[in-house]
Order: structure tokens, then sequence, then C-alpha cells
């Protein structure tokens, strides 16, 4: 018989050889992190954004795997310094399609704005730009764009996609059973509906509104030009792509030349630009006092699985505050929050953790691009709250849903029968039809937990229970209207949230920490362990065609907890 030995001695060695390869790449890619990019005198800054760009990234960038997006905090920090660092002439914007949100590209032009006050140039350049673009763009003091008929600007304004399932469900014999309590909540109604009910759509435009004018708005202030021309261009022009021409009559952009056209003005070279991603400011020291900054960003949910998922657990929050609760020169906290909600229990657990921390130094809200549902019920657990003017908040209600595949099942010919004792027995089971008491049960449990959620917003806001449904059933809201409603303290930015801890805390001279504290890709691999990390990424999904079917109608909608989730995406 052949020896397996030469296999089994490969099999030994191979992962050594990958484990030694891991730790030579590493420490190359830490070198060359360490010592940055140098900066020659009179360098242009390059603002060159690609790709989406986070609130705050938990993972270092090694330059192993190269090197990561720099998220929002990390770009505003950079811009700052570069307004007193001499070594830096000016800014100089080049985007290529990247992704943000509003209330971070607000973040960008405020920082933005600061630079531009040490009196260095801000310059903006592209062939073609995306409605991001040219947002980032237009705050600069001048604004080049590629005369070519295959350029231009591509202005959008605003809009919500929604797909109705019902007519294929009904096909296919899938029969949803949505428990949701707030008659504006609207998350079922893709699979209960075929089109928006009025009050849900009425609810959406108005948000969707807001966002359009507010857009709108922040254009005509950066290129000092008038709302109503801002408005004409994205209602009244023919062609989708704005061309050099038409963009320079109306005062979108100041020059059309193509980018040698542009460096030769300027006298820009190669040499003297510095990629944002590879400006390294110094290090400042840490004062006596802090304010943490704790960066909440992502769906909620009770295991976030993959150690290189971001997103809010409570398992996080807890060491978190554990370790904020053991710092003592740490006197007040601020909640960056951008998240469209997600499991129930997991905010009333996140909740208590800071309402518990609120009782020993101030906690003050600043919500980020979305803060609802979810999001917005542990906003309740601060002692102000503010709101960018592009965040959506709100949402304020409950959802399950129960997908049941009896009639598929029958066309597949899929039977199932359950053997129970007790009355609860296997309650959950989508090949078989459920008891009528079971799903009275849910429908009490929906009542439950959206009397809680409206319990929390009563007590926080001073909002009278008898009146919250005026604020709740679900709605979303623009800032504006969410000020109006007294849903959040003011509308302002995260600096301005800072400045209020600050002012709570009774300090003046302090520094700012971030959290969760970034962690580098070797410590997730030593911590989760290498193989076991390996194993989870590269682990094979059950390929039964019921459990495949199975797990794919529940992905959406758990039937083990209740979910505070807003179901909108507006762009």
């Amino acid at each position: 018989m052949k020896s397996n030995k030469p296999l089994l001695i490969g099999c030994l060695i191979f992962p050594l050889i990958l484990v030694f390869a891991f730790g030579v790449g590493f420490c190359s890619g830490f070198q060359k992190m360490s010592k940055g990019t140098s900066v020659p005198s009179n360098a242009w800054l390059t603002l060159d954004l690609g790709g989406t760009v986070p609130d705050y990234n938990e993972l270092q960038s090694s330059g192993l795997l190269g090197s990561t997006v720099p998220a929002t905090e990390d770009l505003v920090k950079r811009i700052i310094h570069a307004a007193k660092d001499k070594r830096i002439k000016g800014l100089l914007i080049t985007p290529g399609f990247f992704d943000i949100n509003y209330v971070n590209l607000d973040e960008l032009n405020r920082a933005i704005q600061t630079f531009k006050k040490s009196g260095k140039p801000v310059l903006a350049y592209a062939d073609v730009l995306s409605q991001k673009d040219y947002m980032l763009c237009a705050m600069a003091d001048s604004l080049w764009l590629n005369p070519s008929a295959s350029g231009g600007i591509l202005l959008e304004g605003t809009a919500a996609n929604i797909l109705f399932y019902k007519e294929a469900l009904q096909k296919l014999g899938i029969k949803m059973h949505v428990m949701q309590s707030g008659d504006y909540k609207g998350a079922g109604e893709p699979y209960t509906n075929t089109e928006l009910s009025a009050g849900t759509r009425e609810n959406l435009e108005r948000a969707l509104k807001a966002r359009y004018e507010g857009i709108i708005t922040n254009i005509a202030a950066n290129r000092k030009i008038n709302p109503s021309t801002v408005k004409k261009v994205f209602e009244e022009r023919d062609d989708l792509f704005i061309s050099a021409d038409y963009a320079k009559e109306y005062g979108l952009i100041d020059h059309a030349g193509n980018w040698d056209e542009f460096c030769k003005h300027y006298n820009i070279t190669k040499k003297s630009q510095v990629r944002i991603k590879n400006y390294q400011p110094h290090t400042t020291v840490e004062k006596q006092d802090q304010v943490a900054v704790v960066y909440l960003s992502g769906e909620i949910a009770m295991d976030l699985g993959s150690p290189f998922k971001q997103g809010i657990s409570s398992a996080k929050t807890q060491k978190i505050v554990k370790s904020i609760s053991q710092d003592k020169s740490i006197k007040a906290v601020v909640l960056r929050i951008n998240s469209p909600g997600g499991s129930a229990l997991e905010s009333e657990i996140i909740y208590q953790q800071f309402k518990d921390l609120g009782r020993q130094i101030p906690v003050v809200i600043s919500m980020g691009g979305t803060a609802a549902s979810g999001g917005y019920y542990i906003s309740c657990a601060g002692q102000h709250i503010f709101a960018d003017a592009a965040t959506i908040t709100g949402s304020i209600g409950v959802i399950m849903a129960l997908p049941e595949t009896k009639e598929l099942g029958s066309k597949l010919g899929v039977r199932s029968q359950t053997i129970r004792f007790g009355k609860f027995a296997a309650p959950i089971n989508l090949f078989e039809t459920y008891d009528p008491e079971i799903l009275a049960s849910f429908r009490r449990s929906s009542e439950a937990v959206y009397t809680e959620f409206k319990q929390r917003v009563s007590d926080a806001r001073q909002i009278p229970l008898s009146r919250i449904h005026e604020v709740a059933e679900g709605r979303v809201w623009s800032a504006q209207d969410a000020l109006d409603l007294k849903l959040i303290d003011a509308i302002g930015s995260l600096e301005d949230a800072i400045a209020k801890a600050s002012s709570l805390a009774k300090i003046s001279d302090y520094s700012i920490r971030n959290y969760p504290s970034q962690t580098t890709l070797f410590q997730v691999l030593r911590e989760e362990g290498i193989f076991s990390t390996a194993g989870t990424l590269i682990k094979t999904r059950n390929t039964d065609p019921a459990e495949v079917m199975k797990q794919t109608l529940l992905n959406g909608f758990s039937p083990q907890e209740w979910l505070y989730r807003c179901p909108w995406h507006l762009e």
C-alpha cells in the first residue's frame, strides 16, 4: 500500500510556511507604514478618494494587503493637520466615484473650510464626476472639468427603490406572516403589498425631499450661486450627463481644461503630490483630560460572526464601556451613531450599558448618516442629542416576519411532520402551517416590545406616552423634523457634540480618544486563531436544497428576535 507520509508532512509544513510568509509580509508592511511617505516642501495634499469611505476604521492599515481607505474621522484629522503643516502648499481634490454618506460629506466640508482659513488654496480637477464626487469638488476654490464629450457631471437627486415580492411569493407558494407595530414601519410591505401604503409613501417622500433640498442648498452655498439655479440644473436640463460648457454656464465649475493644462496652470508636478492615505500627521500627546468618541456603525446584531465584520453588538460595547469606566482620565463620552438598527434585545442591552455609564460621566449623542430604529433607541441613553442636517432618524417601531412554505414544499414534494410534547414545542417550522395561537402570541409580543420602545423615548425626551404615537409609528424623520418634534436637542456636527460633552464635564483642555480601539490584522488572527479564522472564511455551507431555501428566507428576518430596524436606504 502506498504511504501517505509525504502528504502528511506536506500538510504539517504548509501551514508553517504560511505563517512564516505572513509574518515576513506583515513586518515588511509595518515598516513601510511606520516610515510613511516623505513630504517635500510646497507639496499638494491629494484628496483622491475612491471606494467606500467609512465612519471609522476598526482595523489598522498594515500595508500587508494594501492601504485601507482612510475613514472620515482620519481624513478630517489629516486635512486639519495639513492646514498647519508648512510643507503643505494646498489641497488637491481628485475623487474617483467614491461613496460616503451625506453626513460624513458634511464633516469633510467643515474640515476643508477650516483648511481654507489657513490661506492655502483648495483646487479640484475631474474627468467625470458622480453626485458625491461633485459635492466634494464644489468645496474647492477652483474647480476644473475635462471638456471631453465623454466626460461630465452626473447630478441625480435623491431616490429610494423598493421591490415588492408578494406576487412572486404567491406563485412560489410562500406566505409571509408579518408582525409589526407602527403603522408606517413599512418593512413588511414588500412581502404583503404590491406597492407602498399611502402613509408610508408620504413619509418617505417627505424625508427624501428634505435630503434633496439639503443637497441643493449645499451645492449652492459652496459654489456661491442661487439655489434656484441649482434646482434648475437638476430638474430642467436635457441630458443625463452635464457637459463642461453647460456646467460653466450655470456656475457649477470654474474652468474647462484637461489634466495637463490644469497642472501647468498651477505648476503641479507628480513629485509635489502626496496622497492623503500616505500622509501621516505627527502624533499628538494625550492631555490629562479625555473625551471618548465611540463609533457605533452598522447593523445591531447579537453575533457579528466574522472577526472582520464591523457592526454593533452588546459584547463589543460592553468591552468599550468597561474600558472607559476604568479610565479616570476620560471625563465625557460622545456616541457617534450611524445605524439603521437591528436586534431589539441588543439595542436594549446597549442602551442600558450607556445609560449606566451616563450616571458616572456625561454621555452625548452625535447622529451620523442614519440613526434610526435601534440606532435611535440607543440614542435615548444620551443626555443631549445632536443630529447633522443630513441625518435620517426616527423609525420608532418593531417588526418580525415568519415565512411559511408549506405550499412550496408540496410543489417540490417536500413534506414535514413534527412530533411535539408541550404546547409551544417546535413552534417554527417553515414547511408546516403555523398554529394560530403562535401567531397571536407573536402579535402580543410585538405590542409589548413596541411599548417598551415608546417608553424609552418618552423617558428620554420627556414626551408624554399618550403623545408618542405622533412621533412614532415607524415614521422616518429628517433632522429638522426631528428637532421640531423634540426627538433631538440640536442640529450640529460631531465637533459640536464633543464641545457639549466637554462643557457638561466642565473641562476645557482635553484630547480625543476614539473607540473601539483600532487593531491590526495580525492581532485579529492571533486572538481568533489563524487556522480557526481561515476555517471560518472557507467554511462550506449546507447544500441541502430545503436547508438552503430555509436559510435564504430567514436571512432578512430572524424569527428568534424582534427587530428595531429601519428598512429604507435613502440616497
